[in-house]
């Protein structure tokens, strides 16, 4: 049995919650006190799924503004198996910022789209309805939509399980 290497990335608006989800999967501890992305993060996970053995190499690609505006994410998008699509769903514009991070990911074709949805244990913006993240999924042509929560575990091991799925040509509809 030889070990499946798989690249994935991250992406979405600063304060969505990217970095407290990936190291709520890699500790799982809530760690509330994560500071800003500066640039990009890196992490390498070894995972079994469904008898597989897995190893990922996590890219988490800062939000802030400055990052995106100087144009150094294609290259860490190039050969990436899945992308991480992220908002908050508390902030009804963090899921307008997808847009950009679409567009990134976009220039890689075989690139599959996972949108996620952070902070579900908080109250939901009222702005973002079903039909909203419908729209979204069906506009980024997503594989699937996963609704988070780092505080309380809520879908974080259900991410990563879409992503060792994706890696393996497991791809569901359900």
């Amino acid at each position: 049995m030889s070990k499946i290497i798989a690249k994935v990335v991250f992406g979405g608006d600063g304060g969505v919650g990217k970095t407290t989800l990936i190291q709520r999967y890699l500790t799982g501890e809530f760690i509330d006190t994560t500071k800003i992305t500066i640039g990009v993060g890196f992490y390498i996970h070894q995972m079994s799924y469904q008898g597989e053995d897995i190893s990922l190499s996590v890219w988490d690609l800062g939000g802030q503004e400055q990052f995106k505006s100087m144009g150094i994410f294609d290259n860490y998008l190039k050969g990436a198996v899945v992308a991480v699509l992220m908002f908050d769903l508390t902030r009804a514009l963090s899921i307008k910022g997808l847009e950009t991070w679409h567009n990134f990911i976009d220039k890689e074709a075989d690139t599959k789209i996972i949108i996620v949805g952070g902070k579900s244990d908080l109250p939901r913006d009222p702005l973002i309805t079903e039909e909203i993240i419908k729209e979204a999924i069906k506009k980024y042509d997503a594989i699937r939509y996963i609704e988070t929560s780092s505080a309380n575990g809520l879908g974080v091991d259900l991410v990563f399980n879409e992503i060792a799925r994706i890696a393996l040509g497991k791809i569901s509809d359900d």
